[in-house]
């Protein structure tokens, strides 16, 4: 008889247990929203939808399409159009949400032109514009090399959906192309509220205005005239095999065939 007021004592004793662990585990999980409280199947949910932007391919060539003027000593230009250096971008958009990209800047570590080679003259110029003109001093007064580093800024409107590849192009080169220009270059992107994403570094080569120093678009070669002056083409060879040695460089298709050609004056 004395053994089963012991026996409640027990059945109310487990009651009380089960209700404080209830209540324990419903204060626990204590989540607000579904990126706290995950999707039901203990996975984590992002609260919003994430741009995520990366470079799929870049390429550089030269073709036409650059805006330019020619002008002669006297009297008014003319607007003609003359092949330069464009940088194809494709990024890849591997997030939930449009990725876009609101600015651009082309910094070079290297930037001149070559010796042309060849006792040339004449009274007309061509000004250049490009999306990134390259209108700085020159080292030098009659020099051929611009001080570097130096940056080149401009505000861009380019979107990439969701899971989508997007392809846009950008123009550089100097205003006053004559002789070949070479510059080797990195791209900035910047997106999505100060996020960026870098490029680089490139090698690009804009023939300039030097009939005896040209690339040749239907040939896809270049060709170079015997020079003038004697040892000419020997710098300028010396020179370009070394900007080839740069790590991680990406040569246009136009500077590797520039590298090639130059090859036997060394």
């Amino acid at each position: 008889m004395e053994t089963r007021p012991l026996k409640v004592s027990v059945v109310v004793m487990a009651s009380i247990l089960a209700t404080l662990s209830g209540c324990s585990s419903q204060k626990t999980n204590n989540c607000n929203g579904a990126s706290q409280c995950g999707d039901g199947n203990n996975r984590a949910v992002e609260s919003k939808p994430r741009a995520e932007l990366e470079l799929a391919k870049v390429t550089a060539e030269i073709r036409p399409g650059i805006e330019a003027v020619e002008k002669p000593a006297e009297g008014p230009g003319e607007k003609v159009k003359i092949a330069g250096v464009h940088i194809d971008i494709t990024a890849s958009n591997l997030g939930k949400a449009p990725s876009f990209i609101s600015k651009g800047t082309v910094t070079f570590r290297k930037s001149g032109h070559l010796e042309g080679c060849h006792q040339i003259g004449g009274e007309l110029s061509t000004v250049a514009t490009y999306d990134f003109t390259i209108d700085q001093p020159l080292e030098s007064p009659g020099g051929r090399f611009y001080k570097t580093p130096f940056s080149i800024s401009r505000e861009l409107t380019h979107e990439v959906p969701p899971n989508k590849y997007e392809k846009f192009t950008i123009t550089t080169g100097p205003d006053l192309p004559l002789n070949p220009w070479i510059g080797i270059l990195d791209i900035t992107l910047e997106h999505d509220k100060g996020k960026k994403l870098k490029i680089g570094p490139l090698a690009v080569v804009d023939h300039g205005t030097n009939d005896y120093f040209q690339f040749d678009l239907e040939e896809e070669s270049w060709r170079i005239e015997e020079e003038d002056i004697p040892g000419c083409m020997k710098r300028n060879a010396k020179f370009v095999s070394g900007l080839m040695q740069i790590p991680k460089l990406t040569p246009s298709k136009e500077f590797a065939s520039l590298n090639k050609a130059l090859a036997k004056y060394q």
